[in-house]
């Protein structure tokens, strides 16, 4: 589906979001080091420093490493398909575009990296001039109108439209293997594009040397000023920067036929002028889309940050997938099943996010991302959490303060405590975002969580700084101040919306099963469980736990389960006013 048909569809407003969103996103350093060791991919490193919210805190401060991908062994697939659509359309022509900008400016950032380079295939030149209009029907043929423009630029076109291959940038692991950069793709595809121009179309000179970051993007900015279609130019930037996640859920990206109509030539000498001054807006914005390269080599951060818009954080475990189905029921109804709406729906409930999403949609990557949304399967990342403020999972938040007599710790906070305490068996955090319903008596608790419940200290995950790993053994540092974590929206459409339930199934217990069982193997896979939890261990949903102690268990219960579990399920329907 193509998103950038018409303007009367699309939030235009989100794409400008581009230009200042995630300020605070690291990019790579000058003279970063990086792990070729592997034969598919290079790494970049660092290590993250998290503190417990206040220096005072008796819990201290604990590091964890860090790793982007930055180069990959193989092409994301893109395929060029009919239009279903009418009007002018580039976003295709503007993301292959984007593939070399983006990859030139990485290979001026990452060491060792090469290119880009000019191969031998080239785009075709129309000679005959043949007008749009009078383009044969049915033709395999896509006439592209470049506008004035010289050799050297006519030269770069020819490049990034060889259906071939007519670039590469690259580097080299330590194996010997080739591996390129991250928007690195392959055209399948009957269609053809035929290049013109406004001088004479000529053959080229072989040996050009291929333009640097700075020129395509100013290429790039002069074809966008010809055509008018600077929206779509951040519409393309926005699918290119998703194109690593395609190419991690390895799947094609399908895109329309380009329809370029040509168009009447400028006056030379404003066109130049207004080209320039076009051309300034990223060359001037260079470490926003330094960030943002950053961020797009991170496919799993990304999807991470698409899949935090089905987080609420007053779903406990054992009710998401009753949540995710309420959810699902909407976005399943008559009403959203335009993929404009969708889109809208998706992007307003979380507006920081809404360029990933449109992005996603450009792409088709969405698929993938409701998938596993339905699913409840889909990971969290705490590190580009933290960069972008996002919340994203039930870790993220405060400890609860409690008053000096409690008796009893919610679990949510007990494992907030256990992963901030940082113990060798709690050093990474829950898999999946939803908290454990309930409580746990403080005197049934972990010594770490027992030791910290009453010190009156606040007590929270808080992101400090990020060290890259930097060659000759050297270390760069990046803080920021802390970013407050966004709240997600509860009414992402406008009115009053009927919506259907009846299909939602109540036995269905899967989502939640699967949820359920990870947060309590993660919480109480070290010590077991309490006496008082005999009828959560014993549940059906988490019989299977490995346990050393498989004797029964014995006593009287101080904890509370928090209600009959797989009753309080089937019991639940997902009409919360907040819900998607």
């Amino acid at each position: 589906m193509t998103i950038a048909d018409t303007k009367t569809h699309l939030p235009w407003d989100c794409l400008f979001q581009l230009e200042n969103a995630f300020l605070d996103h690291p990019s790579f350093p000058e003279n970063l080091a990086v792990d070729a060791s592997f034969s598919n991919t290079v790494l970049a490193k660092g290590i993250s420093t998290w503190r417990t919210a206040q220096e005072a805190s008796d819990l201290p401060s604990f590091e964890q490493e860090f790793f982007i991908p930055v180069a990959s062994d193989c092409p994301t697939i893109l395929a060029i398909a009919d239009p279903q659509h009418e009007g002018d359309n580039h976003i295709t022509l503007l993301i292959l575009a984007w593939t070399y900008i983006l990859s030139a400016r990485w290979a001026e950032i990452i060491p060792g990296a090469s290119g880009p380079e000019y191969s031998d295939c080239e785009a075709e030149w129309d000679d005959k001039n043949i007008p749009f209009e009078r383009a044969p029907t049915g033709s395999t043929t896509a006439i592209i109108d470049l506008g004035d423009i010289d050799d050297d630029a006519a030269r770069w076109w020819a490049a990034v439209l060889a259906l071939e291959g007519g670039w590469n940038a690259y580097i080299s692991s330590e194996k010997g293997h080739v591996l390129h950069s991250p928007w690195y793709t392959k055209l399948v595809s009957e269609q053809r594009f035929t290049l013109s121009r406004g001088t004479k179309s000529r053959p080229l000179l072989a040996q050009h040397r291929a333009a640097s970051f700075a020129t395509a993007l100013r290429y790039l900015s002069s074809y966008c000023e010809f055509h008018e279609v600077a929206e779509q130019s951040h519409a393309a930037l926005a699918a290119t920067l998703l194109l690593p996640v395609a190419r991690f859920d390895n799947r094609t990206v399908q895109l329309p036929t380009p329809r370029v109509r040509r168009k009447a030539r400028f006056n030379k000498e404003r066109f130049n002028k207004e080209t320039v001054c076009k051309t300034l807006e990223w060359s001037e914005n260079l470490n926003q889309l330094d960030g943002l390269l950053t961020l797009s080599c991170n496919a799993v951060g990304t999807k991470a940050l698409l899949n935090s818009v089905f987080f609420e954080p007053e779903v406990a475990c054992n009710i998401c997938g009753a949540w995710l189905q309420g959810t699902f029921a909407f976005l399943d109804s008559d009403i959203v099943q335009d993929q404009h709406i969708l889109l809208r729906v998706l992007m307003k409930r979380d507006p920081s996010l809404g360029f990933l999403w449109l992005g996603a949609f450009v792409i088709g990557a969405q698929t993938r991302s409701l998938q596993e949304a339905r699913q409840a399967w889909w990971k969290i990342d705490l590190h580009v959490a933290a960069w972008t403020g996002t919340l994203m999972s039930f870790i993220q938040e405060p400890v609860s303060t409690l008053a000096p007599e409690t008796e009893e710790i919610s679990r949510a906070d007990e494992c907030r405590l256990l992963y901030l305490s940082h113990d060798q068996y709690y050093t990474g955090p829950p898999l999946f975002p939803f908290a454990p319903f309930g409580s746990t008596a403080i005197i049934d608790t972990n010594i770490d969580v027992r030791q910290h419940t009453q010190c009156e200290t606040s007590h929270g995950l808080e992101y400090k700084g990020l060290t890259w790993r930097c060659r000759a053994g050297q270390r760069v540092a990046t803080t920021i101040a802390r970013i407050p974590l966004r709240a997600k929206n509860g009414q992402p459409t406008d009115g009053n919306i009927s919506v259907t339930y009846d299909n939602i199934d109540n036995e269905d217990d899967d989502c939640s099963e699967m949820v359920t069982r990870n947060i309590f193997t993660w919480l109480r896979d070290e010590d077991g469980f309490s006496v008082a939890e005999r009828a959560i261990r014993e549940h059906e949903w988490i019989d299977n736990f490995d346990s050393d102690d498989d004797s029964p268990i014995t006593g009287d219960a101080q904890s509370t389960v928090g209600g009959n579990l797989h009753g309080w399920l089937l019991k639940t329907i997902t009409r919360r006013s907040n819900s998607l």
